[in-house]
């Protein structure tokens, strides 16, 4: 009499190669979350986060002393800005009273929250008109971008942040991510 091979029986049940095959996909997938994990970027734009954090309170007073000071202080961008093209860009300084404020140094610093190695410094330079300071920014990637203007006059500072979302096609290579949805894709 022949008895039947138990080892081979489990093995011919869909049910135990549905649970194999299961297991499978999450060991994949899990693979390919680890390999995105360690290939792009925290996201850490400052190593000094913690020092900045205990500054908040000075920050807070600043803000609070520039509603009162009434300056009026607009950033303007000449057309949408995108990735690798030059854009001119205008700030424009009034006091409380509409008047121009003149002979300030301006300074922006556009940075990617994501990315501190593509961060961009300008010194705005004043036009002739009073009150107007311009300098021409090239942002090299696609994505989000922080403008932070630090702008002063005298012993009067003004701080202004602005997020702008940048289109295009940057100089940047794909990430992990986007490297596995094009081959999925595709």
């Amino acid at each position: 009499m022949n008895k039947p091979n138990k080892k081979n029986k489990a093995f011919r049940s869909p049910y135990v190669w549905s649970v194999l095959a299961l297991f499978a996909i999450v060991f994949t997938v899990n693979y390919g979350f680890i390999t995105v994990a360690l290939d792009t970027s925290p996201g850490l734009v400052t190593e000094k986060y913690y020092k900045y954090g205990l500054q908040q309170n000075k920050f807070d007073r600043q803000y609070r002393i520039q509603a009162e000071r009434g300056w009026k202080v607009d950033l303007q961008v000449d057309g949408d800005i995108q990735a690798n093209q030059p854009r001119l860009i205008t700030l424009v300084v009034t006091d409380k009273y509409t008047q121009p404020v003149s002979h300030g140094h301006a300074e922006l610093r556009a940075y990617r929250p994501s990315d501190a190695n593509a961060d961009v410094l300008l010194t705005l330079k004043e036009t002739e008109n009073k009150g107007e300071y311009q300098a021409e920014i090239v942002l090299p990637t696609p994505g989000i971008w922080d403008m932070n203007l630090l702008f002063a006059k005298d012993e009067n500072k003004h701080m202004l942040n602005q997020r702008i979302i940048i289109q295009g096609k940057g100089n940047e290579e794909l990430s992990t991510l986007e490297k596995i949805v094009n081959f999925i894709t595709q």
